[in-house]
């Protein structure tokens, strides 16, 4: 039910007073065009767009360096919350409001060491006029100089593309040109959400092509640098000009200051566009961890059920998938951050997950040099204010991980993963729910886009996968052709590579004919099928664990260091003792590391093709380093 006049009155009287707004009343137009504007990267020909060199990633930057939370508050953050309907403030909650007004009190920086953080995002721009953004601005600065202080690196939050219209056109009337318009010549509102929730529009789309939005853009980046942020972070990036901006805005940036990162919000369907920038993110994930399908709504957290594996009454959720396309999208140099700290409770502002299950989503992204990024606001933040203590007890569970990583950096720096088999896409999100299964079956992967096939890119692998790939350039195709020649694997489907990098139809490789090589099927089959024949075309997997399903793990090598490391999650939450390990390849030496305690191997053995030992308690997450010889 939309909300009284009366109701929106009082709502923007009391904005008003946060921000110094003026509370008059102002007539909204256009309001019944309740649109949104999603743009999509065209699927054929495939978009690769060029972004920066890796001379570009500042020296304090990188995989396996980056300990990082949301940390979003001020007095525009709250005018944010209220005007977009967030459930969470709507109605007011006191406590709530408090703790974000005033989340950038340098005291609360003390929060971010205790958790061993040193990186994260403040809010800087929301949408209103830099005029009406001023004073946030200048309390923004002096928070980032007392992180800088205590060693903590700040990025700058801005949303990209949306306006507060009410302000913007009172204080900056010009920007009435600014507005992004449908096909009826009608603004476009930035979410319909926010009309469900409020009743009225109060964001509208920017069009980003113009030149006095992108000048805007632009100006903040100055903004952002002189209030002394070491790197911006986008948000609410819709719109069809996404790649040339992004390419402006990552020149303007270094020419402005050398050593920044620039980062932004995308999702699914759009995230090759990270290949744009110099650090990669998304919102997109889901924590890992045990859900019972019964008491904790499985179904609504996650409807791809049929790839996931059950464990008694439970389903098993990894989140190997994002991390494998999101590895391979960093390009071996770009740092990774990825949030998934909301969906416990199904709403990131209902509190923090649990101490374990936050360690063992760290521990999950840190297996793959990815930075878990916390999410710290509303009545988390508020939580942790007040000293709650089941959010004190996870915030310490934090620390505790962030200061393992922090003391063994030397184990993620410089890895990558390592398997027998690769999973070739044509594009940058397909099969995010089907690795995910994938894993939990114990199937060992990379991830390769066909547009880096070659011969060179193939000799790494036993056998490639094509289960999404359509479109394959020719090239590529040569490549896969001749793997198969000198005695490699093939698992496809039957539309696998029937179209070229254009989408132009061509007839199916003759190469993908089934015989002793290739294994083909008329369509994708159920992932316990897929996940059998992935592993026998693999040959023997370079690392086999004794333990229950629920025990995963991640292969990563170390060049540099002659190091082969082995890292290990226990999803079940529960200890497992006498877990038995056996690493293929020649080892001089085999360790233990763990953040959960002091241990070492039993029984290690060290031969000509193999290391084994047993773990003596597997509580969450163990790395087992193997020097080679």
């Amino acid at each position: 039910m939309f909300k009284s006049n009366r109701q929106i009155v009082r709502r923007k009287v009391w904005i008003a007073l946060l921000l110094g707004l003026s509370a008059a009343p102002v007539s909204l137009w256009a309001q019944g065009a309740v649109e949104t504007q999603r743009a999509r990267i065209r699927r054929y020909p495939a978009v690769w767009p060029v972004g920066p060199a890796p001379g570009s990633l500042p020296s304090w930057a990188g995989p396996g360096k980056m300990r990082f939370s949301r940390w979003d508050g001020g007095r525009i953050e709250t005018a944010k919350a209220f005007l977009s309907g967030w459930p969470g403030l709507n109605p007011p909650n006191p406590d709530y409001l408090y703790t974000m007004t005033n989340w950038y009190d340098p005291k609360t920086v003390q929060f971010a060491k205790q958790a061993g953080l040193n990186l994260v995002w403040v809010t800087l721009s929301v949408g209103f006029s830099d005029e009406t953004e001023a004073a946030h601005r200048e309390e923004v600065r002096r928070y980032i100089d007392a992180c800088h202080r205590e060693g903590i690196r700040v990025m700058a939050y801005e949303s990209i593309g949306n306006m507060f219209w009410e302000d913007m056109f009172e204080k900056v009337p010009e920007s009435k040109a600014w507005v992004q318009l449908d096909s009826n010549g009608k603004p476009v509102p930035y979410s319909a959400a926010t009309f469900k929730m409020m009743g009225r529009i109060t964001r509208y789309m920017a069009n980003l092509s113009h030149p006095a939005w992108r000048a805007l853009l632009m100006k903040r980046i100055d903004l952002a640098i002189e209030s002394g942020a070491d790197g911006i972070m986008y948000d609410n990036n819709f719109g069809a000009t996404l790649v040339e901006l992004y390419q402006q805005i990552m020149r303007y940036a270094l020419s402005r200051k050398n050593d920044f990162l620039v980062m932004a919000n995308f999702h699914r369907d759009t995230y090759v566009l990270n290949r744009l920038l110099n650090c990669i993110t998304t919102e997109d994930s889901i924590e890992p961890g045990l859900y019972s399908t019964a008491s904790q709504g499985y179904g609504d957290l996650k409807p791809h059920y049929p790839y996931l594996l059950a464990v008694g009454d439970k389903k098993l959720i990894n989140n190997f998938g994002l991390m494998r396309i999101h590895e391979t999208l960093s390009e071996g140099w770009k740092p990774v951050m990825i949030e998934a700290s909301r969906r416990e409770h199904q709403e990131r502002m209902v509190g923090f997950m649990s101490p374990q299950r936050s360690q063992l989503a760290m521990a999950e992204a840190m297996m793959f040099g990815v930075g878990y990024e916390h999410y710290v606001e509303g009545r988390p933040a508020h939580l942790l204010s007040i000293g709650d203590p089941e959010a004190v007890a996870t915030w310490q569970a934090i620390g505790k991980y962030n200061r393992f990583f922090a003391g063994h950096e030397d184990l993620y720096v410089g890895a990558r993963s390592k398997a027998p088999l690769a999973v070739i896409l044509d594009d940058g999100s397909a099969g995010v729910e089907l690795f995910d299964g994938l894993a939990a079956r114990s199937v060992p992967f990379e991830v390769l886009y066909e547009k880096d096939v070659d011969r060179t890119a193939l000799s790494r692998f036993k056998a490639i996968a094509l289960l999404t790939a359509r479109s394959v350039r020719t090239p590529a195709l040569s490549a896969m052709e001749e793997f198969v020649r000198k005695g490699g694997r093939i698992v496809a489907v039957r539309d696998a590579a029937t179209l070229d990098e254009y989408g132009v139809p061509r007839a199916r490789p003759s190469f993908l004919a089934s015989d002793n090589k290739v294994i083909a099927y008329d369509r994708l089959p159920g992932v316990d099928q897929l996940a059998a024949t992935l592993r026998e075309v693999s040959g023997e997997p370079p690392v086999s664990l004794t333990g229950p399903p629920a025990v995963l793990w991640n292969l990563t090598v170390q060049p540099g260091q002659r190091r082969t490391l082995v890292h290990i999650l226990n999803y079940s939450l529960q200890p497992i003792r006498n877990v038995g390990l056996m690493v293929r390849g020649a080892y001089s030496s085999v360790r233990l590391i763990s953040p959960d305690g002091d241990q070492t191997l039993a029984a290690p053995t060290l031969s000509p093709t193999a290391a084994s030992a047993a773990i003596p308690e597997l509580k969450i997450y163990t790395v087992v380093a193997l020097d080679w010889k």
